[in-house]
Order: structure tokens, then sequence, then C-alpha cells
């Protein structure tokens, strides 16, 4: 599902919550810089807004993805650590921040020694698990070591986020500064698994509290050189706008099955009156009747997946902007201006054609989501650059490992 780096980890927007942006100099380039103070009120007048920009065409990056595709099929999927590769360097290569672009240094081997270290620590125990467990134990066992298994995937699932967010952002590099993540990826880990929990227990109501607390643990970890980001308190709450639009989201599974039932209960109507469920003479479904069947359940699936995610973009339009508005570099702040509609339809156009390919087309839908996002996000102020050295933190020497297990990332990046 995208985060977005150095401009936006899967999405750095920033707004302004409480805080006062005060004069305090401006720097080489021209710009206002901001300082914060807590409780004050924040104006932005003051300061100057960059836009950041993606400049990728989209038949361009589709072209790589379908070479990217054929490739990876003929080779039976080796060649996707160099699809990933040259993706990144393309998408990457396109995202324009501040008049200059972003560099994407990683290699197609650092990715091969990553999956290396996959082979044992995941692929192997759930061949184990799933496949070999239940032929030699009683089945309640097997069923048991399935279950812990499955409860094993939230922790490890968070860990490889985690670890592929190091590698990328270590491999991002811009004006020839590399970023990096600071902090443990189990201590991320097990602290989302007792978010989970609250999750799952709250029947699923805790979670815009959890999903600002995994960009509070992820953006204070997150460093451009030797400069720290920062997840700032405005003074008021985290997830401030977020509950009404959550709501809306949290009653669309009902929503949509009722929206699908109503579209397949007409569609059958129709298809009634117009003839085509006529009874074969042998009892056996003639070859319209099949191929109506396959209509209904496609407009069915269409119509549920249409209404979900109407109802839950204005949640992913606010979550986005709201933690976008609290993240901070060196006084400068964020801000994006994501809208429901407009998500919407980039959300649903990168699940089509992730659907209609197969999943090989899955980084044109990832693409989608980073130019949206570039192209809506900006910078108000401008941090001391000059004063900008590289990271003392070491980047990986290896690549996702998990992370390509589980395709966090749609095969593109958070950029």
């Amino acid at each position: 599902m995208l985060r977005l780096r150095a401009s936006a980890r899967r999405c750095s927007r920033v707004l302004f919550g409480g805080g006062c942006l005060l004069m305090s100099g401006i720097d080489g380039r021209g710009s206002a810089r901001l300082v914060s103070h807590p409780g004050d009120t924040m104006t932005v007048e003051a300061a100057q807004a960059q836009p950041f920009s993606h400049t990728g065409k989209f038949f361009n990056v589709l072209g790589l993805a379908l070479k990217n595709a054929g490739l990876t099929i003929v080779t039976l999927t080796l060649y996707r650590f160099w699809a990933r590769t040259s993706m990144r360097r393309r998408l990457w290569s396109r995202a324009w921040v501040m008049g200059d672009p972003l560099e994407y240094t990683g290699s197609a081997w650092e990715l091969v020694r990553g999956f290396l270290i996959a082979l044992p620590t995941f692929f192997l125990p759930w061949v184990f698990v799933f496949y070999i467990a239940p032929l030699m134990m009683n089945p309640v066992t097997a069923a048991w070591l399935g279950f812990g298994f499955w409860v094993l995937l939230v922790p490890l699932i968070a860990a490889a986020r985690y670890w592929m967010r190091r590698y990328q952002l270590s491999r991002t590099r811009w004006r020839g500064i590399r970023m990096g993540l600071a902090g443990s990826a189990w201590g991320f880990a097990f602290a989302s698994w007792g978010w989970w929990v609250l999750q799952v227990l709250s029947l699923g109501w805790y979670t815009p509290a959890a999903r600002m607390n995994r960009a509070k643990l992820m953006w204070e970890n997150t460093r451009f050189g030797d400069q720290p980001f920062e997840f700032v308190d405005d003074g008021q709450s985290r997830q401030k706008g977020l509950w009404g639009p959550f709501a809306l989201g949290w009653f669309s599974f009902p929503i949509a099955y009722l929206a699908s039932a109503f579209v397949v209960a007409f569609a059958l109507i129709g298809m009634g009156l117009g003839g085509v469920f006529t009874p074969d003479p042998a009892g056996e479904p003639s070859e319209p009747d099949v191929a109506a069947i396959v209509a209904v359940v496609a407009a069915f699936g269409f119509a549920f997946l249409f209404t979900v995610l109407l109802c839950w973009a204005p949640y992913n339009a606010a979550s986005m902007n709201r933690i976008a508005g609290l993240i901070s570099i060196d006084g400068a702040r964020f801000r994006l201006k994501a809208r429901t509609f407009s998500l919407f339809f980039v959300t649903l156009a990168g699940w089509l054609i992730t659907i209609f390919s197969l999943g090989l087309l899955a980084p044109v839908a990832g693409f989608l989501q980073i130019r949206y996002v570039m192209n809506r996000l900006e910078i108000i102020g401008a941090p001391k650059f000059a004063e900008i050295g590289q990271p003392v933190i070491e980047g990986p020497s290896a690549g996702e490992s998990l992370g390509d297990a589980f395709d966090l990332d749609m095969g593109v990046g958070v950029i």
C-alpha cells in the first residue's frame, strides 16, 4: 500500500498546526526560514512555499513496466531485481525538489543479496508450516502452527517495511546528500504489533491513532544527511480531522455490499427480461448463461471495490495531509494538498491496472501514487542546506529481504 520519502515517504506532506512561524532570517537562496514555537499560532504567508514536482509520463513508465514484465516472465521472475532497480531509477530521476532531481543509487545485486537473506528466514519456514507440517503432524498441531505463523507475520511485516525503507532511503540522494533511517526495525515491529492488538480489540477504531503513531516513529528516525526530521507537536490531537472520515470508511463494507447487491439485482433483472438465462433442454447451462454469470460476478466485484475505495478516500486524503503537516526539517514545514476525489480516481486506476495485469504492472500503479503526491506537495521555508553534511549512520549492504517477499511497495519504492 505508497510510503514517499525525501519528499514524502509514501507522503511527506505538512500542514501547520500550532507553532508560530517567525522570520528567523533569509538563507542564501533568498527564502524565509520558519521557526516553530509550540503554543503559538502559525502563519504561512511569511514564508515562501516551494512545490515539489514529478515529471514522469504515463506511457514512458508503462513501456518500461511492460518490458520488465516480459523479461520477468521469461526469466521465471529472476529479472524482477533488475526490473525494480530500473523502475526506481526512472521514477527517482523524475522527482524534482526545489529545482533538483532525486537520485537512486541502489543496484540489482543488492536486491539479490537481500532475497538470499529472506530465503532461509521466511520462504523456507513458510513452506514447512503450510506444506510440510500438515503432512507430518496431526491436523490440530499443524493448525496451531499455522495460526502462530500468521500472528508472527504482523511484527514481521512491520520490520520488513522498516528494513525496506532504510535501504531505499540509504540509496536516495538529493544534491549529493544521502538520506537514511536510524532506529531499530524490531522496536518498530513490536510497537506496531501492540498497536495492531489495540486495533483488533477496538474493532478497528484505533486505526487513526495507530497510523499516526507509526508515522511519528518512522519520521523521527528519518535523516537527510546529518539533519533529522521531526514530527512536531502542534498542540492539537494528532488524529485531528480523521475520525469522521474514518467512520465513513469503517461503515464502507456494509455500504459496499448493499450497493453491489443492488447492481447485481439490477443486472439479473435485466438479463432475465432479455432472456439471457434460458433453461437448456439438457439441464446444462448454455454458453451465454456462463458468460452472463461471469459478467454478474465481475459487476459485483467492481461495484464493491468502487464503493469501498470511494468511502475510504476521505480518510486516506485527510490522514496523508495530516501526517505531512506534522513533518518538519530544520524549521521548514511541508504541506500536501490531497483531495478526496482525485485520490480516489488515482487509487481506483491503480487497483484496476494491478488486477487486470495480474500484478505484473503494479509498478505503474505505484508510479501514479508517487506522481500524485509529488505534484501536490510543497515545502514552506528552507533548511540550511549548506550546513547539512553526509549522514553518520551506515546504510545496509544488502537489499530489502523480507520487503521483497511481501512486495510492500508494488515493486516501485517510496521515494
